[in-house]
Parts: structure tokens; C-alpha cells; sequence
């Protein structure tokens, strides 16, 4: 496993895990561990930061990774970076078609496990543990991948620095969600960040795993710096 620049990893409590098979388009299939049980993970839901949203796949996940499947732009040499990585399905999913992969996450844990989700479908990933409120990191990537984290308007302010630090200035950040609300204010009025978006995409996402709705509509909107060239 590789330390994120922040320092050493500190020494994690062991999560009990389920398997999940995560079907891509063309019959391909990546499997996966989480969390068996979240609620064993929760500690106090009065701190934010401690609260489990990282030991699952949501849909917006699963529908990002259908689309970098089968986004040509993805593939062998592309330095990609995903925030707010938790599991790493989208990541893993472009590291499994050659590009070099970065995985970022505020819990060590979830890096630990993704890093297991990686190992086990025979990819190796860079891990990178950061806050987002004070995010050090000045590497610039080709992608940034942002699935369901722009939810919170307190945080995102610190996410649109970070799109606007750490894409190269011709490369894209590709941002999931299911329609939520402060993701749409955020793509809205992402010209103060010096971003524009390119292009709009959505996915039909159907899960078989227990899940609040069998069926979940999912944008992908593209955005990238102002000034790169129009496609």
C-alpha cells in the first residue's frame, strides 16, 4: 500500500466485510468488498467526519463507473485522481483500463479497503489521504473524479478549489449525482471556481443489492477550466 503524502497511515481496526459484484457494461464484472454492516462503523453522529459514508457503493458510483467504461478518453498513461474515493469503484474502473490511479479519502480505512478492491481485481492504485479543508496536494490531473460528494454546501466550496488547483489546465472533472440539489447549485455557479461545463450525461443505473430504490437516474456533468479549448 502506498502512504499518502500527509504522513504514515496510523494502524487500522479490521472491518467485517461482504463480497459485492459490480457488473460493468459488455458483461465485464469487478468484485468488491464493504461494509457488511455500517451501522457497526458509527460512532458519533453528531461529527460528520466520523459518520460511515465511505463503507458503501452508492448509486452514483455505480452509474460514473458504466460511463468511464465506456469513455474512450480513459485509458493507458491518463492520470486520474478520485476524491472522496471511499470503496474506489470509479477509480479502479479507469485503473483497469490502463491509467494511473489515484485514490483520495479523509479515512484511512476506506483507503485500506479500496486498496484491497484494487488488489483483488489485479490493478494497483496510488493512495492519498487528505482533507479536504486543507488539501496539500498540487499534482495537476488529466481527471478528477467527483461521485455524490458535492452534497454539503459547507464543503463545497473547498471541493471547487480543489477542481480548480489539481485538473491540468486541459483536462476534466467528471462529477456524479442522483439530481441532489447542492450538487446542481454547484455546477450552477461553477464560474467562480474559473470552471465551465462541457457536457451532460445520464445514466439509468438498475442494483440487484438491497438498496432504499431498485432504480436511480444518475447526471455525470463534465467540467473543465475555463480557459482549456472547446472540444
Amino acid at each position: 500500500m502506498q502512504k499518502g503524502m500527509k504522513g504514515n497511515m496510523e494502524q487500522l481496526n479490521p472491518v467485517e466485510k461482504k463480497k459485492v459484484i459490480v457488473d460493468l457494461p459488455g458483461g465485464r464484472q469487478v468484485i468488491f468488498g464493504i461494509a457488511a454492516n455500517i451501522e457497526d462503523l458509527i460512532t458519533d453522529l453528531s461529527d460528520e467526519d466520523k459518520v460511515p459514508c465511505w463503507a458503501d457503493i452508492w448509486p452514483a458510483a455505480h452509474g460514473l463507473a458504466h460511463y468511464l467504461w465506456e469513455e474512450e478518453a480513459i485509458g493507458l498513461g491518463k492520470r486520474i485522481m478520485e476524491l472522496g474515493a471511499g470503496m474506489g469503484l470509479p477509480g479502479i474502473v479507469c485503473a483497469l483500463k490502463g491509467a494511473e490511479v489515484t485514490l483520495s479519502d479523509f479515512n484511512p480505512t476506506a483507503l485500506e479497503m479500496a486498496s484491497e478492491n484494487a488488489r483483488q481485481n489485479g490493478i494497483k492504485v496510488r493512495l492519498l489521504q487528505e482533507d479536504w479543508r486543507s488539501f496539500s496536494c498540487r499534482e495537476q490531473f488529466d481527471f478528477i473524479l467527483a461521485s455524490d460528494i458535492l452534497y454539503d454546501p459547507k464543503l463545497n466550496p473547498f471541493l471547487g478549489q480543489i477542481f480548480s488547483h489539481n485538473t491540468h489546465p486541459g483536462g476534466t472533472i467528471l462529477v456524479a449525482h442522483p439530481h441532489r440539489k447542492a450538487t446542481c447549485e454547484f455546477i450552477e455557479d461553477c464560474a467562480v471556481y474559473g470552471l465551465r461545463e462541457v457536457k451532460r450525461d445520464l445514466r439509468e443505473i438498475k442494483l440487484t443489492e438491497e438498496t432504499l430504490l431498485p432504480r436511480y437516474e444518475i447526471v455525470i456533468n463534465a467540467l473543465q477550466p475555463a480557459g482549456a479549448p472547446r472540444e
